[in-house]
């Protein structure tokens, strides 16, 4: 397997710490909105990551982080609290603010059908460790406390912008210290900073105050994964100056810190940046409303690379929706076939079917090709379809084989968290379809054709279409 390493540039052979086990840090949310499709790309590409990992054997220790105190969410809560009448202090809003939004995230992230990581620590449950550690920063001489403030010295630090590729020199040129900080260098970045009035602070040796935002993945990382770990994923707008800063003050501390860093493309809204302000912000709530289905949402991601940025439109949307429904054809086929078939033994695959697990393999082996592994599925779609289209019966040697087929195509989909195997999607309610067509059929039957039709017209509204066989009323979702 080889992995493209940002800190290297360069893809590399991947060879994790221990063997068959790979530790894994991705940076998580920041807690102070609805999470968007930009954050779902993210989420889902170091799913699929973590989920291939697993197919391969190993024991894969993921560890996602949140981020519950921060400027942002500390200044929401300041306008929820210049609003209203009630004497809400802002440290209970900032707290009211994380919880209701990290509840929105593992809602969506449910939604998404995105498994929990193994661990996952907040900011505020980390402070005391970070305290720690930055007073380790500060007797390793590359921090210094400064009016209650402690920042980092970059000047202390060997090869600052080995990650991002940032000359320091350059960076100077235009750099200047913000009113209110004092810092010795402008580049210095703020490990912990002095409380302001209102503001929700914990206690240290410097004073009142909270921690800066790059040393929370230093602590949290190194606490549960050790001084080395084997990957560091994040979005590549992290890059630069978050994860540049989390090796400066690791490796200031005496840590190896990360082996290798993966970083996923940023995603634009028909060639436009994602804003509120554009009217083109859409949330994972609002794509689950409006389309049902999250596989289309993992389909359009996996049409590119993860580290390519990709561009959302509606057109790409409705290709993925065709792309899911060869899908669902293919297995209401197989389904059909292998109706009360129970394979008695293994080793029926044909030869020339598992070409598709070599190209699928190769795919994701080559940093998570998803394109091409999708490519191979698709590839073994038409394979089958060669073999059970226009035929009426099956002898047990093709249905063993058709049966195991059929069950590495649906290990091959979940290794790309997709369910392909049932029709029924997030929002659909299976026992309210069941009964409408249960008494779409008692009307049938009374010859009451308009409560029949009215039926139908119902379960069309709820995007279900129905079909009448010789074997009953058979329901699908409509694409």
């Amino acid at each position: 397997m080889r992995i493209y390493n940002s800190l290297k540039r360069e893809k590399q052979d991947f060879q994790p710490i221990k063997e068959g086990h790979v530790s894994m840090y991705v940076c998580g949310p920041t807690v102070y909105d609805e999470p968007h499709i930009g954050h779902a790309r993210s989420a889902y590409i170091f799913d699929v990551i973590r989920r291939y990992l697993k197919y391969k054997g190993l024991d894969v220790q993921f560890v996602r982080n949140v981020t519950d105190v921060d400027d942002k969410i500390i200044e929401k809560a300041r306008k929820v609290t210049s609003h209203t009448s009630q004497a809400a202090s802002l440290v209970e809003e900032t707290k009211k603010i994380a919880e209701k939004y990290l509840d929105a995230y593992h809602e969506d992230m449910a939604l998404l059908g995105i498994a929990k990581p193994d661990k996952e620590p907040k900011a505020t449950e980390y402070i005391p460790k970070m305290i720690k550690f930055i007073e380790l920063l500060i007797k390793k001489e590359c921090a210094y406390a400064s009016g209650g403030d402690v920042y980092f010295d970059i000047k202390k630090t060997k090869n600052y912008g080995k990650l991002s590729n940032q000359n320091l020199e350059k960076m100077e040129a235009g750099s200047r210290v913000s009113p209110g900080e004092a810092k010795r260098d402008p580049q210095d970045f703020a490990l912990w900073k002095k409380a302001k009035e209102g503001e929700p602070a914990w206690p240290s040796p410097w004073g009142e105050g909270r921690p800066g935002w790059h040393i929370e993945c230093s602590v949290m990382s190194s606490d549960i994964l050790g001084d080395e770990f084997d990957i560091h994923g994040g979005g590549i707008d992290l890059i630069f100056p978050h994860h540049e800063n989390e090796i400066a003050q690791s490796e200031g501390a005496g840590l190896k810190f990360a082996r290798y860093w993966i970083h996923n493309g940023l995603l634009t809204i028909n060639s436009e940046k994602m804003a509120k302000s554009l009217g083109n912000y859409i949330t994972i709530k609002d794509f689950i409303a409006k389309h049902k289905d999250p596989d289309y949402l993992k389909l359009f991601f996996l049409s590119a690379h993860y580290s390519s940025p990709i561009d959302y439109t509606e057109e790409k949307i409705l290709e993925a929706k065709k792309e899911k429904e060869r899908f669902l054809i293919l297995f209401k086929e197989l389904n059909k076939i292998l109706k009360g078939y129970k394979a008695a033994s293994a080793g029926h695959v044909p030869d020339d079917f598992k070409e598709f697990k070599t190209k699928f393999e190769e795919a994701m082996d080559d940093d998570f090709n998803t394109p091409l592994a999708l490519a191979s599925l698709f590839e073994a779609i038409t394979f089958f379809n060669k073999r059970i289209y226009g035929r009426s019966s099956f002898s047990q040697d093709e249905k063993k084989a058709l049966y195991e087929m059929r069950d590495n195509l649906l290990i091959f989909s979940s290794v790309l968290g997709l369910d392909l195997s049932e029709e029924i999607t997030t929002e659909v309610n299976k026992e309210r379809i069941i009964r409408l067509i249960a008494e779409r059929n008692t009307a049938r039957k009374a010859k009451d054709f308009k409560k029949a039709d009215d039926i139908r017209k119902e379960l069309s509204d709820m995007n279900i279409i129905i079909e009448d066989t010789k074997d009953g009323t058979e329901w699908r979702v409509k694409v």
